[in-house]
């Protein structure tokens, strides 16, 4: 009598749900974890930040279960890796290189809101490109703005840009900052 295949051991619930997850973030051109944000697909969002009249893109900094996030006019939210910002002179990131400032008996604690400073260091040995990130009073520097997104930010301070920042998540152990002229910042964050 031949012997029946061995039964494939049935996954966890939560294997099952990510996989589930995983095929609709896929459908939607989305990461997983973009698509558990709730952020609206990268193609949707593309399509919708065009400039108005004023020369503005119609977005709007709104708090969401994931600290502050920029928001469409229809209340979708925008995935902060959407290169198209960029356009605009808006910038988010991860701060990277937290642990070479932070001081472990007095670990620096965050804010979504709270104000950072973009500073350029031309002469840092490490990378020509590099702005570090300074945030509190008296201001001091937490670290540095990442690889991916100092060039374009370095070339703004070098001719002379003005740029503001605030931490838009707090939650993990490297804030998530937003930086941007201080204008389009006033802007994203009116009422």
């Amino acid at each position: 009598m031949p012997e029946e295949p061995a039964a494939r051991p049935q996954e966890p619930p939560a294997v099952r749900n990510y996989q589930a997850e995983k095929v609709k973030a896929a459908a939607a051109g989305q990461s997983v974890k973009s698509f558990r944000a709730g952020y609206a697909p990268p193609a949707t969002a593309k399509s919708q930040l065009v400039a108005g009249p004023d020369g503005l893109p119609p977005l709007r900094l709104v708090p969401s279960n994931n600290g502050l996030d920029l928001a469409l006019p229809d209340g979708e939210l925008v995935d902060y890796k959407i290169l198209a910002l960029r356009h605009f002179q808006i910038f988010a990131f991860r701060v990277v290189g937290m642990g070479f400032y932070e001081d472990p008996e007095k670990p620096i604690k965050f804010r979504n809101g709270q104000r950072v400073q973009p500073v350029r260091e031309p002469d840092n040995g490490h990378d020509a490109n590099a702005v570090a990130i300074h945030a509190g009073r008296p201001a001091k520097k937490i670290g540095y703005v990442n690889k991916q997104r100092a060039s374009w930010v370095a070339r703004l301070l070098d001719s002379g840009q003005d740029l503001d920042g605030i931490i838009i998540q707090s939650k993990a152990s490297s804030p998530r900052v937003l930086l941007t002229t201080p204008e389009m910042l006033a802007y994203l964050q009116r009422d």
